[in-house]
């Protein structure tokens, strides 16, 4: 005798019994699926505000402006006094020696010595100082940039308002840029403007206002 699950299930198609919940899973996971693409299209309608971005080739501000061409003259003569300096006492030293040779041949081995050992530090010593000089004046170099930079942001500041713009940017930081945001020139002309001559290297050196001071810390 056929039961009557199985006389039921015999007479029912099976296809409907079963089609309506697999149906009903494939559509659950194609609307799963499509969550994504939908948050995917939102975002590719998402744009970003049109705020002007500037670039600027920093180190032409200080060799092409005025301020910046004495600032760099004064630190060439120091320079050149420095290397001047290094040669009188290479020139010092290299006679020393010659007359500390010429003494060996009548000073016993003790005497001479002495005075060799004396000699050896007194290159030491003079080489030391003169090296000091050179990390010196390249660290004079570093800071007169760094004050020059800070003396002449008024003048681009005002440059970036009048352009409407929200930074600038060193353009050797930039991967690429199109040519129109750099404004190197007009910067160069405006700091000539403003500034002139600008100021003799001491006078820049002048302790740091607090101002500087704190946006210096800051970085």
């Amino acid at each position: 005798m056929t039961s009557p699950f199985r006389q039921s299930f015999k007479h029912k198609d099976w296809r409907s019994v079963l089609g309506a919940p697999i149906l009903a899973l494939c559509l659950a996971i194609l609307s799963l699926i499509a969550l994504p693409s939908k948050s995917l299209a939102q975002a590719s309608s998402f744009s970003l505000p049109d705020i002007p971005v500037l670039t600027i080739k920093r180190e032409r501000l200080f060799t092409e402006t005025q301020f910046g061409q004495n600032l760099s003259a004064e630190i060439a003569v120091r320079g050149r006094r420095l290397s001047a300096e290094n040669r009188r006492i290479e020139q010092e030293l290299a006679d020393e020696e010659s007359e500390l040779t010429e003494l060996r041949k009548t000073l016993n081995p003790e005497e001479f010595r002495v005075l060799a050992d004396a000699f050896d530090i007194k290159v030491t010593t003079a080489r030391f100082e003169q090296d000091t000089k050179a990390r010196g004046l390249s660290q004079l170099t570093d800071q007169v940039e760094r004050r020059f930079l800070f003396t002449i942001a008024p003048a681009i500041q005002g440059l970036m308002r009048e352009k409407g713009a929200s930074v600038i940017l060193d353009r050797r930081a930039v991967f690429a840029s199109a040519d129109e945001t750099d404004i190197t020139q007009e910067a160069i002309g405006r700091i000539d403007s403003a500034l002139g001559q600008g100021m003799p290297l001491d006078e820049l050196l002048a302790p740091a206002p607090a101002s500087e001071k704190d946006a210096t810390q800051d970085q």
